[in-house]
């Protein structure tokens, strides 16, 4: 397969990151929690190159073997309508705008470990967000040979995303960057991680995807046992700021996933589709369902305010708050 062309490319941006390197003199090992997730860290280590296998071929028509109820047209009066080759292109340009997304969050959440192993307060927290940085680079690797190599298309950034993304990175509290991209973003991807390891019939997609799964549930739990201890001892005042960080961060990922830019090059209306997205109850039982890990999240962080579930109620989501937290 040819490499994946990108569709309407946003160019480089950067981004002022604010960040106190810390230099402590306590070298104790005080936290046993995140002292356990730095050793599985170091077990569950792996190569990108030789761990996976490179020249297995994706079907051309269904490169991520998805089946094609989780496509957010799927049963619309437009997918009845498509000839076989038409929901190919659909398939090709929804999995490689999907995988062009997990790709940027991935660089991000690279920036992000980085910055939090820069600056975090305890050893054990530093260590984790290090081992992370190694990790994410793991992952931007996978991520950007499987687009680049083995898809047709790739997208930049959505507009949503870049948002949440660059409010998450540039924030000046250390605690909102992990409440973003710990919590928020990778929230969200490991749910998506999670469909695609269940449905998906292609062995080499679900061994790759089960691979940064595992290492995503680390750093998710990474972030959610740092910033419980966190939010038990701020103010009502600090805690407000977070909670409309999360309302706000909530209902834009639910937005991001309409995956509004793809229509356009496929000569769809991008008007037309995204409404029919918006009142597709295929669409919003998908787009629904990738939110069953965060909102226990929130829950069991003491983040679940009036204002928060407020929130979640809109989105339709807020049942998932009665869930147990798996790890």
């Amino acid at each position: 397969m040819n490499k994946a062309k990108t569709v309407r490319s946003g160019g480089d941006v950067r981004w002022s990151m604010p960040v106190d390197a810390l230099m402590s003199e306590d070298y104790e090992f005080r936290e046993e929690a995140l002292n356990r997730l730095y050793e599985k860290a170091k077990e569950a280590q792996w190569d990108v190159a030789k761990d996976v296998d490179w020249s297995h071929q994706l079907d051309p028509d269904n490169p991520l073997g998805m089946p094609d109820p989780t496509l957010l047209i799927y049963g619309s009066d437009l997918w009845s309508k498509l000839d076989e080759p038409g929901r190919r292109e659909v398939r090709h340009h929804a999995q490689g705008w999907m995988l062009s997304q997990i790709l940027h969050g991935e660089q991000a959440a690279l920036i992000c470990a980085s910055k939090l192993a820069c600056a975090e307060e305890s050893l054990s927290a530093r260590l984790c967000a290090a081992s992370q940085v190694m990790d994410e680079a793991r992952h931007v690797e996978a991520y950007a040979r499987l687009v680049n190599d083995k898809f047709e298309v790739r997208y930049p950034m959505s507009r949503s995303l870049k948002s949440l993304l660059e409010d998450t990175i540039t924030s000046s509290a250390l605690d909102m960057t992990n409440l973003g991209m710990q919590v928020l973003v990778e929230g969200i991807a490991l749910s998506i991680f999670q469909s695609v390891v269940a449905y998906s019939q292609d062995p080499f997609i679900k061994d790759l995807f089960q691979r940064i799964q595992r290492d995503e549930s680390r750093h998710f739990a990474v972030g959610r046992i740092t910033l419980c201890r966190v939010y038990r001892d701020m103010s009502s005042v600090e805690l407000r700021e977070r909670e409309e960080f999360i309302c706000e961060g909530a209902s834009v990922l639910y937005e991001h996933l309409c995956a509004d830019d793809i229509w356009e090059p496929m000569g769809f209306s991008k008007r037309d589709c995204s409404a029919l997205v918006r009142e597709s109850q295929v669409s919003n039982t998908i787009r629904r369902s990738i939110f069953r890990r965060l909102v226990p999240t929130i829950r069991e962080m003491g983040l679940l305010t009036p204002m928060v579930q407020r929130t979640f109620e809109k989105l339709n989501v807020l049942d998932y708050a009665a869930m147990p937290l798996n790890n």
